[in-house]
């Protein structure tokens, strides 16, 4: 069953999709940044990097078999329910319900007007919270029209801010293009710039490498709980066990977080910012991503089938 209906779109004209400025990725340009942070090998870290321009998308339709084939999908598994849920906080606090959004909408718009929320349209103006600040009441003001969020192909998630304010995204994905470690920057969408803030594909690399780190870590692990892990000294009063823990650090909550995205309103975060995380910013939304979250249940699964191979009797350490 499709995830999207590609008809959807039809007679609507191109400039209801796209910006009026929009670019090829071939045109497109790296993003501009902001005031410098720190320095990382001796060349200076910029933590809030910028978005002006606009891309264009490869097409604007939605994948199915029609469109791709089984064999163009990472996944046989049906599409999900919903390919996104919404989450809504003002500062540390998530307030109201998650907002859920089928895969019969593939686009989505969050704004901060009163109407009844439904369909593809989270209205953060309607939502009451008898706790709310000052500040989150001022930023509320300005969220206007908010973004909209497209799903394009089997999970790529394209942004585009139609606030007359920027938007601040944390997103491994422009972290990657932009050269970046994983959540080492912000990225400031500004006002009328339509951006890919993430790639299914890119994320489902990651969490099988980050998984097959942890999975070779284990093993080591229980190699060296077992005896056979060779020159297993106490080095510097650390022994191999515990050194071997910190290899294989990563959790679960780790590859979780490479399916979700964050987006705050009107106000940043980071070195360049007076607040240090998003969770000190007055609103922003999380937004969790279910076909990744769907090809995340296939890693892990098949990381426990390996290791109940592993435990099986006579299997070789």
């Amino acid at each position: 069953m499709p995830l999207q209906n590609p008809s959807m779109f039809q007679g609507q004209k191109k400039d209801d999709l796209l910006p009026n400025q929009t670019t090829t990725p071939h045109d497109y340009q790296k993003p501009t940044t902001l005031m410098p942070g720190t320095t990382t090998d001796n060349r200076p870290v910029q933590s809030t990097l910028t978005y002006t321009h606009s891309m264009q998308p490869p097409h604007p339709i939605f994948w199915g078999e029609s469109e791709m084939g089984l064999n163009g999908l990472l996944s046989s598994q049906p599409a999900p329910e919903y390919w996104c849920l919404i989450a809504y906080f003002e500062f540390d606090t998530q307030v109201g319900e998650m907002f859920k959004v089928t895969s019969t909408c593939p686009h989505v718009i969050v704004d901060g007007y009163v109407d009844p929320s439904g369909g593809n349209r989270f209205c953060l103006g309607a939502i009451c919270n008898v706790q709310r600040t000052e500040q989150s009441e001022r930023v509320r003001l300005h969220i206007g029209k908010g973004i909209q969020l497209d799903l394009i192909g089997e999970g790529d998630v394209w942004l585009k801010c139609q606030s007359n304010q920027s938007v601040f995204v944390q997103s491994y994905y422009l972290d990657r293009e932009a050269g970046r470690a994983p959540g080492e920057a912000v990225h400031k969408i500004y006002p009328r710039a339509y951006i890919k803030v993430f790639d299914l594909r890119q994320c489902y690399k990651q969490m099988c490498q980050q998984a097959e780190t942890a999975k070779s870590a284990a093993a080591a692990q229980a190699a060296a709980v077992a005896g056979h892990l060779s020159g297993s000294k106490i080095v510097d009063g650390i022994a191999p066990v515990i050194r071997l823990n910190a290899a294989a650090g990563i959790g679960v909550d780790d590859l979780t977080r490479l399916c979700i995205l964050r987006l705050s309103f009107v106000k940043g975060w980071g070195p360049n910012y007076p607040r240090n995380s998003i969770k000190e910013t007055p609103c922003w939304i999380e937004i969790h991503l279910h076909r990744a979250l769907q090809l995340l249940d296939e890693v892990l699964n098949s990381m426990q089938t390996d290791s109940s191979k592993m435990l099986e009797p006579g299997t070789k350490q």
